[in-house]
């Protein structure tokens, strides 16, 4: 008699995540290049479950049978903060399954916009608890622009493949600039979001001095910082700049 995943695992959070990972095995596929496949990486491995032979991106999964918050809770709090400013952070795919089991949605968060600003350290561990005083993080998914943020299925049905690719593809040119510009162009991305239009001037965006003045203290000159800001998304191909002062983001919400 042949044993079912009901039969192995008592636990639901245990067969979800076993499911949940070898439905990637099966059936995911890499943003950052045209692989076909992902393979797992060993058991144990830190912060990355799954990782492409051909381009190297590295994937880390989350699955939820609710939809996702404007959080996730993720491991140790130093662990991620050293990833970020190493430039070792995963990928992360955001798996939504249905009960019974299905696979209904899956988004993936584009690495180089997981920034310092959108880690939230918690609380340490109680002093009763078995990992006293361990402190954990949350990732602030509403910190995060839509630019990375990279649908892939949506209601159990899949999103061209050569659509997320380009769209991660764009995201990936931001990888190469220091971790702070990266950290101002989600944060620049994010307010110029706010704005009621796909194409606005540079003179609404001198509109948001106050709020980058309380996110960046230290900056006594922003509207250069945001011009230099304009110029790496125009360069990222993130915004087309029209000319005379105006701009379009290039991806619609």
């Amino acid at each position: 008699m042949i044993d079912t995943p009901f039969e192995r695992y008592t636990s639901k959070s245990q067969f979800a995540r076993v499911s949940t990972e070898a439905w990637i095995a099966d059936n995911g596929y890499c943003l950052g290049c045209n692989s076909e496949r992902l393979l797992p990486t060993r058991a144990n491995t830190e912060a990355r479950d799954f990782e492409c032979q051909e381009c190297g991106q590295a994937y880390e999964l989350k699955s939820a049978l609710r939809p996702f918050g404007s959080r996730i809770v993720d491991g140790a709090y130093a662990s991620m903060m050293r990833r970020i400013e190493s430039g070792q952070v995963a990928n992360f795919l955001l798996l939504r399954y249905a009960n019974p089991w299905a696979v209904t949605d899956i988004a993936a968060i584009h690495h180089s916009l997981i920034t310092p600003d959108v880690i939230q350290k918690r609380n340490p561990l109680a002093i009763t608890a078995r990992r006293s005083g361990w402190v954990g993080c949350n990732i602030l998914l509403d910190g995060i622009p839509p630019e990375g943020r990279i649908t892939l299925m949506k209601d159990g049905l899949y999103l061209p493949k050569s659509e997320a690719r380009r769209k991660f593809g764009a995201t990936q040119a931001l990888a190469e600039q220091p971790l702070k510009t990266r950290n101002c162009s989600r944060a620049l991305l994010n307010l110029i979001r706010t704005l009621p239009s796909n194409r606005f001037t540079l003179r609404e965006v001198y509109r948001f001095e106050r709020e980058l003045a309380a996110l960046y203290p230290r900056n006594h000159n922003l509207r250069p910082k945001i011009r230099q800001q304009l110029q790496v998304l125009r360069d990222a191909g993130l915004l087309k700049f029209e000319g005379q002062g105006t701009y379009e983001l290039t991806f619609a919400q």
